[in-house]
């Protein structure tokens, strides 16, 4: 019953729309901010504090991987300490590394099973929380 601000950062409109539902399925009292890009994802990170941040890989304008660093490199405390769970259907083994380095607390593939996202979300969630 936490009211969790979320921020999903997907250029897809369903994948944006299936990770939205699924967090409020769990969460019904929870926000979720929504960005079509990794600049979008900062511009909203400026803005306004957030709980967890769900980011794409692949975007146009700025992808996940780059965002992410960007996040972690930002001077704010509440920006840079965010978790950050990737989410992404490339399975490249350098891809994925690449992507893990930039900051991530956590990756899953897509599709995720929702479950195991909301158990990977709770665990970051939580203070001591890492889903790497």
């Amino acid at each position: 019953d936490r009211a969790w601000t979320f921020l999903v950062a997907d250029d897809h409109p369903v994948n944006r729309l299936l990770l939205k539902q699924v967090l409020q399925n769990a969460w019904p009292h929870s926000v979720v901010l929504e960005a079509v890009d990794g600049q979008k994802a900062l511009d909203v990170l400026q803005e306004q504090a957030v709980d967890l941040v769900f980011m794409d890989m692949v975007m146009p304008i700025m992808a996940g991987i780059d965002a992410t660093r960007l996040i972690r490199q930002d001077a704010v405390d509440r920006i840079h300490q965010v978790p950050v769970l990737g989410l992404t259907a490339n399975v490249n083994p350098l891809d994925l590394e690449r992507f893990k380095s930039a900051g991530l607390n956590g990756v899953m593939l897509k599709p995720f099973e929702p479950a195991a996202l909301c158990h990977r979300a709770e665990t970051l969630l939580l203070p001591t929380g890492d889903a790497s």
